[in-house]
């Protein structure tokens, strides 16, 4: 080994550590992702199925003897509901749906009943230490 070429083992060291390094990062990272992605849209399908299956269930108000007899001078916003007689309750669903979201440990981002089906997107915030990313999913589910 000449004298120009000392201590170029080491550097030649240093760079391959820092490369095995940032590619052990990257899997990492890449992993948790695509973990966490898969978490997400199995909580999303299984929000939105257990919405439809609420929404399915739910009684139309013109069969519930409790708001059928309420006396005259009660809305439908003291009811608790701003739906007409004879719909279903658009709640019933959202509220299962918000309920099965944080079993699963994602938070309901939004649900939205229409036309017998009902549409549910869930969020996960991931702490990466690097960096915060929020993912989303989305699932419809329509008459069972």
């Amino acid at each position: 080994m000449t004298r120009t070429e000392r201590g170029s083992a080491t550097l030649h060291t240093l760079f391959a550590v820092m490369l095995l390094f940032t590619a052990l990062t990257a899997a990492i990272l890449w992993s948790a992702i695509s973990t966490a992605r898969h978490k997400l849209t199995a909580a999303a399908d299984l929000t939105a199925l257990s919405a439809a299956q609420s929404l399915a269930t739910t009684q139309p108000l013109e069969t519930e003897p409790s708001l059928r007899t309420a006396p005259s001078h009660a809305t439908a916003e003291s009811l608790g509901t701003a739906e007409p007689e004879g719909k279903a309750l658009p709640a019933a669903p959202c509220v299962t749906a918000e309920r099965i979201a944080v079993l699963n440990k994602v938070r309901l981002a939004e649900c939205v009943v229409a036309a017998g089906a009902v549409t549910v997107e869930v969020a996960l915030e991931l702490d990466l230490r690097v960096t915060r990313p929020t993912l989303t999913a989305a699932a419809r589910a329509g008459p069972l």
